[in-house]
């Protein structure tokens, strides 16, 4: 009975041993290649176009009161959009009124100065003829006059002379004033002009015509909003495109967890969702160095890039049709792969946990390429290789 109940529990613990064993996840490497494709949504744009702006001579920011309809055929010289002039017509009247306001300031200032002008040069005569009688009757015959008369005519005298100095320099001094307050007036006056010839200007260019032939398309803002009714414009910004659709490209973008290899040079399919039986290839020709969100206060982030076609069919490729692409950021027709989780590494060392038996020994390795769930290993793994896809609990 004891033997019976030892050789039991021998086999339950041998059991245990090796089921622990074969809990670890594996997989068994082989020679198959790697092959990685990112996925991309975007829209098509043409390669080269025309920019519709604001007119540069426009000053000062301005309300846009119309804009013709995203991808409409114009004519050169057709008006695409127009600013509301209403702000500008109120400021014009407003100088207008000033700059009239100023000039009977002028004509007020002028006749005031005239008047004061003519009294004191009247007031100056009349001092020079007081001056000259009292020299002409001026006596110092005390039989005549009595001392006190003789001191009285001497004060009157050097008063009359005194008052002719001052009228004098009062004179000057007026016609320097004057002068100085039909300046200021002068250049008030001038300062509301240049308002004026601003405001008359910007009146001029109130509208946004096609520099040529084409499908006017709107240009979206930083965030992807369209131009609208309402929105504040500056001279030369761009409200639009005449783009030249003989040749086309995609605008992309990719999700930042997902760019892992994307590249310039990197090959690309590319599908019209209005067509997604048709299949264009293209080469990664631009991709931006930082990953940004393509809505206003959106968490997630996106790399925009662009591909250049290698065909462009204008009776199916329009400017703002909805694309989605792959690109094939990695393709290798040979070579071992792992699933990331199971390569370690620590200190630059890279290693993965190959079955040895009933047991897991820890190999190092030399990883190659990496995509974002699998990596190439260049040397270290033979094909037929059980790995573990976890830390196993029993190394060797």
């Amino acid at each position: 009975m004891r033997l019976i109940y030892a050789m039991f529990t021998l086999g339950l613990l041998a059991g245990c041993s090796d089921g622990a064993r074969q809990d670890v996840l594996t997989m068994t490497v082989a020679d198959s290649g790697l092959e990685v494709r990112i996925p991309a949504q975007g829209e098509l744009e043409a390669s080269q176009s025309t920019a519709v702006t604001v007119p540069p001579r426009l000053r000062g920011p301005q309300s846009l009161a119309w804009i013709r309809d995203n991808f409409s055929e114009v004519k050169a010289g057709d008006v695409v959009a127009r600013l509301d002039p209403s702000r500008e017509s109120h400021n014009l009247e407003l100088e207008r009124f000033a700059f009239d306001k100023l000039g009977l300031d002028k004509e007020i200032q002028t006749e005031k100065d005239t008047t004061a002008s003519r009294q004191l040069n009247l007031d100056a005569d009349v001092n020079d003829e007081e001056l000259e009688l009292a020299r002409r009757f001026f006596s110092e015959d005390e039989r005549v006059y009595t001392k006190i008369d003789i001191i009285d005519q001497m004060r009157n005298q050097s008063y009359l002379e005194a008052r002719q100095d001052y009228l004098g320099w009062g004179l000057d001094q007026h016609d320097s004033q004057a002068q100085a307050e039909q300046s200021l007036l002068e250049l008030k006056q001038k300062s509301h002009l240049s308002k004026m010839n601003r405001y008359e200007n910007n009146l001029a260019f109130m509208e946004i015509k096609a520099p040529h032939d084409g499908i006017f398309v709107y240009r979206r803002g930083w965030s992807g909003e369209e131009p609208a009714i309402g929105d504040m414009v500056w001279s030369g910004m761009e409200i639009g495109i005449l783009p030249d659709t003989s040749r086309m490209q995609a605008r992309l973008y990719v999700l930042e967890s997902e760019a892992a290899g994307l590249a310039v040079g990197k090959r690309a399919e590319v599908r019209l969702d209005a067509y997604p039986e048709r299949v264009f290839t293209g080469t990664v020709s631009q991709v931006d160095a930082l990953a940004k969100p393509r809505e206003k206060d959106s968490p997630v982030n996106y790399f925009e890039l662009v591909v250049a076609l290698d065909e462009t069919l204008p009776g199916l490729m329009k400017p703002g049709r909805q694309v989605s692409a792959s690109i094939d950021v990695l393709d290798l027709d040979t070579g071992i792969t792992v699933p990331n989780q199971a390569l370690f590494q620590k200190d630059g060392k890279y290693w993965v946990f190959v079955r040895d038996g009933g047991e897991y020994r820890q190999q190092t390795v030399e990883p190659a390429q990496r995509s974002l769930n699998r990596t190439v290993i260049a040397s270290g793994l033979q094909s037929g290789d059980v790995v573990a896809l976890t830390r196993p609990g029993e190394i060797r």
